[in-house]
């Protein structure tokens, strides 16, 4: 996801430079439609197949059983993680790394670390709401994620039409 992301940035760029707002629309639509698909499918497999992927680095029964439960936790919104990269690549491909960066720190100290320790106060299995606070972080993050880049977006595009 992050390849394809990251791919992304020089045709997103190269367009911005080149002032031409219809591709870099095209290019960020085509980014975050490429994005979705790819997150829920990688979600799909987690949540259908979770003891597999416990499977590559463990023959431990009871871990594969545990990790199993875990990982469809800890994936939970794995699907809308598609969102996120292609907004906050397409913010970087702009020339607006303040507002991608922004983002990746509200995500991960913000929102991820402060659920870490409160999520296990308030739910009676302390492990689970450990990875609890990642699906969690990841809806507020993405939802935070798209007001800010359909501000910054719009912005950026229409300084460039201007």
């Amino acid at each position: 996801l992050q390849g394809l992301s990251q791919g992304a940035i020089p045709i997103g760029s190269f367009n911005y430079g080149a002032k031409n707002p219809e591709r870099v629309r095209a290019t960020f639509r085509l980014l975050a439609k490429l994005s979705v698909l790819y997150s829920t499918m990688l979600w799909a497999l987690i949540m259908l197949f979770p003891a597999l992927f416990a499977r590559i680095f463990t023959p431990d029964a009871a871990l594969i059983a545990f990790t199993g439960r875990a990982l469809r936790v800890y994936a939970a919104a794995m699907f809308i993680m598609g969102i996120q990269i292609a907004c906050q690549m397409t913010l970087i491909s702009v020339g607006d790394s303040k507002a991608s960066v922004t983002i990746a720190v509200v995500r991960k100290f913000v929102l991820l670390i402060p659920l870490i320790y409160i999520l296990p106060a308030f739910l009676p299995d302390r492990t689970m709401a450990v990875y609890l606070a990642e699906p969690v972080a990841d809806f507020i993050a993405v939802i935070f994620t798209m007001i800010l880049f359909a501000k910054r977006f719009r912005r950026a595009l229409r300084e460039l039409e201007a």
